[in-house]
C-alpha cells in the first residue's frame, strides 16, 4: 500500500510541477543575430536553459537560431510561471555598411521588458517596429568625429579643385560680411552633428538619416537660439567696427571653438547626468574638488575622448571655408537652400522622441542654472497644509518594545555608516549579492527596516538628517557649508549633556563641504578623518587629483583609532559615529577580489569595497565583544544614500531619487533588545535619532523632525528630494512611491509591491491618489522651506 501511495504522490507531484515547451518567434529578417535576455518569477534563473546561454549580471542570455525571416527560441520553463524577458540584435545599415545595435525591451508600449504569464505550451511571436526602435552607437566619437572631418574636408577639397582646374576663376579678396555669416553657419552645423551624440541617436541617424534629420533639428532648438544670440551680439560689434572687422572675426570664430568643444564635453555629461553639466553640480562637488563629478566623468573621458575634441574643432576650420566660398560665389542659392532644408526637416511629422535634457545647449543651460535656487518657480505654491508638519505626535512605543527597553542594559551606542551602500546589495535585504556575510550572520540579534530612505543621495545632506533629525535643506546648497552652526541639537549634543563621551571616525576626507566646520559646532569630543591615520596602511589616491581633497584611506582602520579611543575611559558611556569610505566611487578594495559575477566591473569593484566593510563591521562588534561591551552597546547600521548602476540609466548617486538612489540599509543590533524582524514601516534617516532616544529611554528634543520608528503614532510616511539634475521632490507611502519633476512638471507613481524596480508609471491610472500625494508633498516643500529658513536667518 505504501508502494502505491509513494508512486501516486510522484505522480502528482510530477504533474503539478509540469514543464511547459514555449516557442518564442522574433520577426527580424535584416537581423544578423538575435539574443534573448530573460528570466522566469521575477528574473530568477531557470532550471533548464537552452544551449549556448550564459549568466550575466544574474540573467540569462540565450542566442536565438536563424529559420527563415524568424529567430526562433524554445524554452521548457514550469506551468504557470512567469516570464520576463528582452531582446539584443544588430542590423547592418546601408550607410558606411556597419553594424548597428538595437535593444527591444517592449519600449513601444512603454514598459522596461516583455512579460508573460505561461500556462500550456504555447507560441508567442513579436514583429517589433525596427523604425521606432532606438540603437545603440555602435562606432566611439573618435571615429565619428574623424568621420565628420573627412566628410566635410572632402567637400570642401572638391569645391577647391572645380574652382581652381575646372571653373578656373580667380579668388577675390577677402569678403568680410562673408566670412561673419559663415561662423554662425558652420557653428550650427557642428553643434547639430554633435547632437546626433548627445541625445543618443547615432546608430539610427546612421541608419536612416532622412528619417532622423527631423526629429535632430526638432532637437537643437537651444542651438539655434544660442547660435542666434551670438550672431546678433557679434553682429552688432562687427557693424560698429566695419572699418577693421579682423579682431571681431578673430573673437566670434573663438567664441566658436569654445561653444563646440563645450558641446562636445557634454556629451558624456549628459549621459551621466541626464543634463548637461550645470551650477548646482559644480556646488555639489565642491567646486570639482569631490570625486562625485570631476572624477565620475573624467574617469568616463580617455585621450581617445580629448582627441575626438579636437578632430572635431579642426572639422570647423574646412565647413568654415566651405560655407565661405559658397556665400562669396552664389549668397542667394546658399541661403536659400540652407533656409528649404531647415524648414522642411523641422515641419516634417515624426513619431520618434527625445529626453527633454538631451536638447539642452550645455550654455544657455549653465547659464540658466546659475539663478536657479530652489527649482520650484512659482510650480508647486498650490493651496497647503503645513501644519500637519509642525504638529508633533506623541511617542507611544508598542508592548514588546517598551518593556524591552525599559529593561536594558544598554548605555553605549555605535552609528556605523556605510558610505554609498543600497540596501539591495546588502545581503539580509537580497541574498543575491553575498557582500556582507558578516552583516548577514548577525540579523538574528537586530531588527531589520525594509523600506528606510535617504531623505536626499547626497552625503552631506545624509550627515545633516542623521545627527540631527532634520529633512535636508531644499536647495543644492548644503548646510554643512552654508550654515555649519545651525543652531540645531544632535545625538551628540544631547548625549553630551546626559554625560557621554563623543567621537566621529571617518575614513575618508571630513573637509567635504565643510562637513569638518559643521563637526565642530556638534560637541564631539574626538573627530578623526584619514588625515589622523593612527594605523600607518596606505592611502588610497588618484595622482590624477594630487592637488583636491579625495583621499581616504582603508575602513579597517575605523576599529582600531575607535578602540583607542574608548580605553582612555572606562567609566563613561559613549556615543561614536563611524563613516566608511572605501565604497565611495571609484570603490576601493584592499582584501583578495572575489567574483561576483555581475559582468560589471564598476559594480565588481563596488561589491568587493562593500565586502570589505562588512570585514571592518565584523572587526568592531568582536572587539565589542572581546571588551565586554557588545550587550551593553547598540549598534546601528545604516547607509548615507543608494548607488546605482545603470537601473534608470544612471550611475553613482545624487542624480535620482529612484530606490537605487534612496533606499538604504537601516539595522538596529542588539541581541538583548532584537530577534531578527523584518518591518516594513516606511522610515528615513531623520528617524534614526529619537529611535535612538526612545532605546535609552531619553526625551526626544522638540526640534528633531524625525519621530521614533518603535512608536505607534508616527507618520507614515517619508519625504526625499535632489536637485543636482532636475529638480526631483518624492514620498513614499505604504506600497506606493510618489516622484515630482519640477524640472519638466511631471508626476510619476509606483506602485513597489508590484513594480518593485519602478518601471510602470501608473499615475494616470490612479489621478485621485495621485493628487492627493501631491498635495501632500507639496505641503511637506512649503513646510520645509520655511522651517530651515527659520534657522537660516
Amino acid at each position: 500500500m505504501l508502494k502505491y501511495l509513494i508512486f501516486i504522490t510522484l505522480l502528482l507531484n510530477g504533474f503539478l510541477t509540469k514543464a511547459n515547451t514555449i516557442e518564442i518567434r522574433y520577426h527580424a529578417p535584416n537581423a544578423t543575430y538575435v539574443k534573448m535576455i530573460w528570466g522566469i518569477n521575477y528574473w530568477k534563473l531557470a532550471e533548464n536553459k537552452p544551449a549556448g546561454t550564459t549568466i550575466q549580471d544574474k540573467v540569462m542570455h540565450s542566442p536565438m537560431v536563424k529559420e527563415g525571416d524568424d529567430y526562433v527560441l524554445k524554452l521548457d520553463v514550469p506551468d504557470s510561471c512567469t516570464i520576463e524577458y528582452l531582446f539584443q540584435f544588430a542590423e547592418k545599415t546601408a550607410l558606411f555598411k556597419a553594424n548597428v545595435d538595437f535593444t527591444d525591451h517592449n519600449q513601444l508600449a512603454n514598459e522596461r521588458f516583455y512579460q508573460r504569464t505561461i500556462i500550456g505550451n504555447t507560441v508567442i511571436r513579436i514583429s517589433p517596429d525596427v523604425d521606432k526602435l532606438k540603437p545603440t552607437k555602435h562606432i566611439s566619437l573618435l571615429k565619428y568625429s574623424v568621420l565628420c572631418f573627412l566628410m566635410i574636408s572632402t567637400l570642401a577639397l572638391f569645391l577647391f579643385i572645380a574652382e581652381k582646374f575646372f571653373i578656373k576663376k580667380a579668388i577675390a579678396p577677402l569678403n568680410p560680411r562673408a566670412l561673419f555669416f559663415s561662423i554662425p553657419i558652420a557653428l550650427l552645423t557642428i553643434l547639430i552633428i554633435i547632437r546626433v551624440m548627445t541625445i543618443d541617436e547615432l546608430g539610427r541617424f546612421l541608419a536612416a538619416p532622412l528619417l532622423s534629420l527631423p526629429l535632430l533639428l526638432k532637437a537643437c532648438l537651444q542651438d539655434f537660439i544660442y547660435t542666434t544670440i551670438l550672431t546678433v551680439l557679434f553682429g552688432v560689434l562687427f557693424f560698429i567696427k566695419k572699418n577693421n572687422p579682423r579682431p571681431i572675426l578673430w573673437t566670434f570664430a573663438g567664441f566658436a571653438i569654445i561653444s563646440i568643444a563645450i558641446a562636445i564635453a557634454n556629451i558624456k555629461i549628459t549621459a551621466l547626468l541626464g543634463r548637461p553639466f550645470n551650477y548646482r553640480w559644480l556646488y555639489y562637488s565642491d567646486f570639482l574638488m569631490s570625486s562625485d563629478a570631476s572624477r565620475a566623468i573624467s574617469d568616463n573621458i580617455d585621450k581617445s575622448y580629448l582627441f575626438a575634441y579636437l578632430v572635431m574643432i579642426l572639422a570647423a576650420i574646412p565647413l568654415v571655408w566651405l560655407i565661405y566660398r559658397l556665400l562669396s560665389q552664389r549668397p542667394v542659392i546658399t541661403v536659400t537652400f540652407l533656409i528649404l532644408v531647415f524648414s522642411t526637416a523641422c515641419i516634417t511629422q515624426t513619431n520618434l522622441s527625445v529626453d527633454e535634457g538631451k536638447k539642452e545647449n550645455p550654455v544657455i543651460y549653465f547659464i540658466s542654472s546659475l539663478f536657479q535656487q530652489n527649482g520650484l518657480s512659482g510650480i508647486y505654491n498650490k493651496n497647503v497644509n503645513i501644519d500637519q508638519f509642525a504638529r508633533k505626535n506623541k511617542n507611544v512605543l508598542e508592548p514588546q518594545y517598551a518593556s524591552a527597553f525599559k529593561n536594558s542594559s544598554i548605555k553605549n551606542v555605535i552609528i556605523f555608516v556605510l558610505e554609498s551602500a543600497a540596501a539591495e546589495y546588502i545581503t539580509p535585504y537580497n541574498s543575491i549579492y553575498q557582500a556582507t556575510p558578516f552583516l548577514d550572520s548577525i540579523k538574528h540579534s537586530a531588527v531589520l527596516f525594509d523600506a528606510a530612505y535617504a531623505h536626499a543621495p547626497a552625503t552631506n545632506k545624509s550627515m545633516v538628517s542623521l545627527l540631527c533629525s532634520s529633512y535636508p535643506y531644499l536647495s543644492y546648497k548644503s548646510i554643512t557649508a552654508e550654515k555649519p552652526g545651525i543652531k540645531w541639537p544632535s545625538i551628540s549634543s544631547e548625549l553630551k549633556k546626559a554625560g557621554y563621551r563623543t567621537s566621529f571616525f571617518n575614513s575618508g576626507d571630513n573637509r567635504f563641504q565643510g562637513a569638518d566646520s559643521f563637526l565642530k559646532y556638534r560637541d564631539i569630543d574626538e573627530i578623526k578623518d584619514f588625515r589622523q591615520n593612527a594605523c600607518n596602511v596606505p592611502i588610497f589616491s588618484d595622482p590624477q587629483y594630487a592637488n583636491e581633497n579625495l583621499e581616504g584611506i582603508t575602513d579597517a582602520c575605523l576599529p582600531t583609532v575607535f578602540f583607542d579611543w574608548i580605553k582612555k575611559d572606562h567609566s563613561t558611556p559613549f556615543f561614536s559615529m563611524m563613516w566608511t569610505y572605501q565604497t565611495h566611487y571609484p570603490y576601493y578594495s584592499i582584501s583578495k577580489r572575489i567574483n561576483f559575477n555581475t559582468n560589471n566591473e564598476l559594480k565588481e569593484r563596488y561589491l568587493n569595497a562593500l565586502h570589505d566593510a562588512d570585514k571592518t563591521l565584523r572587526e568592531l562588534v568582536e572587539g565589542l565583544k572581546k571588551r565586554d561591551l557588545l550587550n551593553s552597546t547598540l549598534i546601528v547600521v545604516l547607509g548615507d544614500h543608494g548607488e546605482a548602476f545603470g537601473q534608470h540609466g544612471q550611475t553613482s548617486h545624487a542624480g535620482g531619487i529612484f530606490e537605487e538612489n534612496l533606499r538604504i540599509p537601516l539595522i538596529f543590533i542588539n541581541k538583548q533588545l532584537f530577534n531578527g524582524e523584518h518591518l516594513t514601516k516606511v522610515a528615513g534617516i531623520s528617524d534614526v535619532a529619537p529611535t535612538i532616544f526612545s532605546i535609552l529611554e531619553k526625551p526626544i528634543p522638540n526640534e528633531w523632525q524625525g519621530e521614533n520608528l518603535f512608536s505607534k503614532n508616527r507618520r507614515e510616511k517619508v519625504y526625499f528630494f535632489t536637485p543636482y539634475s532636475d529638480w526631483l521632490f518624492g514620498c513614499r507611502e505604504g506600497d506606493y512611491k510618489f516622484i515630482y519633476n519640477a524640472t519638466t512638471n511631471t508626476s510619476y507613481l509606483y506602485n513597489l509591491k508590484t513594480d518593485p524596480h519602478e518601471a510602470v508609471n501608473i499615475a494616470s491610472e490612479q489621478p485621485k491618489y495621485t493628487e492627493k500625494l501631491s498635495s501632500d508633498l507639496n505641503s511637506w516643500i512649503q513646510y520645509q522651506i520655511q522651517h530651515v529658513n527659520s534657522y537660516l536667518k
